[in-house]
């Protein structure tokens, strides 16, 4: 019998959610089940995730525990495997990746796994290490783009043609539309972490990771002018942060009640457009182009498996199920995009208005991965740029200290 257990405080408090005994080891298991760890998520998630496993169970007769890990996903899996207590099956992050690939506790899957052409290849690649081996399967994943607020658009006098698809036209366009907007509107809305603003990086001209791993924030003049835009725009107040400048906890909720013309945001803001600001009207265009280059930031999640799982057969033959036969089920329920171009085709969800734009960014978009230093150097930009945000540093000095920054950091964990 499936049973689900919520894990607490670093993964040592199991509150169990079914008849079964929550008390008994559920990270390593015998004959036919296996365990499986994931984050909490949303209620269509969480049950695109149980009835997609209940067809697998069916299919298999293999039983599958589930364990919710609520806090510090990442540091309680790295705890797990250190304890020699993985799970069988667990979520991966692509930026996640590389950290668990190099430790040398997930398994290597290459062979395993079936029809691996079918994938969108930039998704797949992020779970490979340098030898191409492949060390997890993507589950699900998730592309920025521009949405447009219509009701606002046409009160300010604008047509959706009249929104550019360039960044640079774009932030002009929104220094005008802000003049027509009443007050605690916003003309656009940003994020100011280099997770969002990445791949606008690349086509400036940048790479954050070198080839060896370090950080570099300096050696382009466009990408220093790319940040310079927003810092501007912000300044001059038609560019607007949603927790720091508009009060509101998401970009979606700052969408959704009238506070924002434009948003660039991932599709996982669907949902909530959809069931809380349903009144709401809106288009959704590609990310805008960045010197001319298309340009959008791809967020993968995939199925990873222990290297020293017990059932190791099983826990692959779940994999492809959950990634192959299970997949169309999976994304209908939870309303996340598949993997699989096949699946994406009979889902038939590049005609859909809302997400085509989505889905044509994952033949382009910048995998949110880059090695086993990304986390430090993400902190270091993060950092430093909200100091040239909030005038307290030049873009320059905040990206010059933000390398130095991250580099010095990389030096020590060596």
């Amino acid at each position: 019998m499936r049973k689900i257990a919520i894990l607490l405080a670093g993964a040592t408090l199991l509150v169990g959610l079914s008849a079964c005994n929550a008390s008994e080891n559920t990270s390593s298991s015998s004959g036919d089940e296996i365990s499986l760890s994931v984050w909490g998520s949303s209620p269509a998630e969480t049950e695109g995730l149980e009835r997609t496993i209940a067809s697998f169970e069916k299919e298999s007769g293999i039983d599958v525990n589930i364990e919710v890990i609520q806090d510090n996903f990442q540091d309680a899996l790295t705890a797990r495997f250190a304890a020699k207590n993985a799970p069988d099956v667990t979520y991966m992050e692509s930026s996640a990746a590389p950290k668990f690939i190099n430790s040398g506790v997930l398994a290597d899957i290459s062979k395993d796994i079936k029809n691996q052409e079918d994938f969108y290849q930039p998704m797949l690649d992020s779970f490979r290490d340098e030898d191409g081996k492949l060390f997890a399967v993507p589950k699900d994943y998730s592309t920025l783009a521009m949405y447009v607020n219509t009701d606002i658009l046409t009160k300010a006098g604008y047509k959706m043609e009249d929104v550019p698809t360039d960044w640079e036209d774009l932030v002009n366009f929104s220094k005008k539309l802000q003049g027509k907007l009443d007050n605690g509107q916003s003309a656009m809305i940003f994020d100011t972490s280099i997770a969002r603003q990445m791949s606008s990086l690349i086509a400036s001209g940048l790479n954050p990771v070198t080839d060896d791993g370090q950080a570099n924030f300096t050696s382009s003049p466009n990408a220093i002018a790319f940040l310079q835009s927003l810092v501007d725009g912000k300044e001059a107040g038609y560019l607007h942060n949603p927790s720091i400048d508009l009060g509101v906890d998401s970009a979606s909720a700052a969408f959704g009640s009238n506070k924002a013309v434009i948003m660039i945001e991932g599709n996982w803001v669907l949902s909530a457009l959809k069931q809380e600001y349903a009144d709401v009207k809106f288009e959704v265009l590609p990310a805008p182009t960045v010197n001319g280059k298309k340009q959008t930031m791809t967020f993968n999640v995939g199925y990873a498996v222990s290297k020293d799982s017990k059932n190791k057969k099983e826990a692959i033959e779940f994999v492809n199920y959950m990634t192959g036969a299970g997949l169309q089920q999976w994304s209908e329920i939870s309303g996340t995009l598949p993997t699989r171009q096949s699946v994406a085709k009979k889902m038939n969800v590049d005609e859909n208005p809302f997400l085509k734009a989505h889905v044509q960014g994952a033949e382009y978009g910048t995998v949110w991965s880059s090695g086993i230093n990304l986390p430090v150097i993400s902190t270091a930009f993060d950092n430093q740029f909200l100091a040239a945000l909030n005038k307290d540093k030049t873009v320059e000095e905040a990206m010059k200290d933000a390398e130095k920054e991250a580099n010095d950091e990389i030096e020590r964990q060596q």
